[in-house]
């Protein structure tokens, strides 16, 4: 028994240390896509797509887990789920990066913090599911912030509402099925190869390609765009399975935080409007926060009674 309880304790640490690892390089990868702002943002997606399949395709390679993916090749309705997918997981990460070409990362780490919330409405919409009075809460005050944000500062923030969106729905159509993290995204990245390919082939002709045309130091960081983008999917997936999923809600605004501050760094624009729209998020989200953690530990003690 003492073996076990050391077993699962360090099951436990490791899981923890995956996830905040995990957590961790998507937060310091605004940093990373700063060093290549120089790139066309579609550029940049395109290339950071196909180099993610290649290191994909290695992993899968070691992990021996091709017979997965031909069995989820196979499988004409998951094929349908995972073309939707990956077309919901690019325009996640064209948005994403054209706003950090484009100064607006605090805005998108605005769409990652109230991510969570939307996947509560995704239940509910969908799934219909009831809302807790803690994410009712939540919501509802999200919902005042973007309010005050539309009439105050008369822009509506349609960067956050959309990286919201797109990743929520992904994330939901990837719970639907029974694939693995690194076999479902390298299918996703496979479906879209040859329109990626088609659009390099036509930037190439017609305005040139960054690739291999301005210096080293450009092509070195294209390429391991693809590590970037599978490395920390690979840990998150590892981690996740490991600790309990209270403690990933909470691990989860780690990157979004990072965001936001490297965008204070980088001098982004951060008015009192502003302060007021994240402040009432930021207490939706503590709020939703406290409250699941609780459930899940409700929830765990109950098993153990059982």
């Amino acid at each position: 028994m003492q073996n076990n309880r050391q077993h699962n304790f360090g099951e436990y640490k490791l899981g923890l240390i995956y996830t905040f690892s995990a957590f961790l390089i998507w937060g310091m990868s605004v940093m990373f896509f700063k060093q290549v702002s120089h790139v066309p943002p579609f550029e940049m997606i395109a290339h950071r797509s196909i180099w993610s399949l290649v290191v994909l395709a290695i992993i899968i390679t070691y992990l021996k887990k091709w017979a997965s993916v031909f069995v989820a090749l196979k499988k004409p309705k998951t094929m349908l789920l995972l073309t939707l997918s990956s077309i919901a997981i690019l325009g996640n990460w064209s948005l994403f990066i054209w706003s950090i070409t484009n100064n607006f990362v605090i805005e998108a780490s605005l769409g990652y913090f109230i991510n969570p919330l939307f996947n509560v409405l995704i239940g509910v919409i969908i799934l219909s599911e009831r809302l807790t009075k803690a994410q009712s809460i939540a919501i509802g005050l999200a919902a005042i912030a973007i309010a005050i944000r539309l009439v105050l500062a008369g822009t509506f923030p349609w960067i956050a509402l959309t990286l919201a969106t797109s990743f929520a729905f992904y994330g939901y159509i990837r719970k639907t099925l029974e694939v693995g993290a690194a076999e479902g995204l390298f299918i996703e990245l496979l479906i879209l190869l040859l329109p990626l390919l088609g659009y390099l082939y036509y930037w190439h002709f017609n305005f040139g390609l960054s690739f291999a045309t301005i210096d080293l130091k450009t092509d070195f960081l294209i390429v391991i765009s693809g590590l970037v983008t599978a490395i920390p999917l690979l840990l998150f997936s590892a981690g996740a399975r490991r600790i309990r999923l209270s403690t990933v809600g909470l691990l989860q605004y780690i990157a979004p935080s990072m965001q936001f501050f490297i965008g204070l760094y980088y001098g982004e624009n951060f008015s009192m409007i502003d302060a007021l729209v994240f402040g009432l998020i930021w207490i939706g989200l503590i709020i939703y926060s406290v409250s699941s953690f609780r459930q899940d530990r409700q929830e765990a003690k109950a098993r153990k009674l059982a």
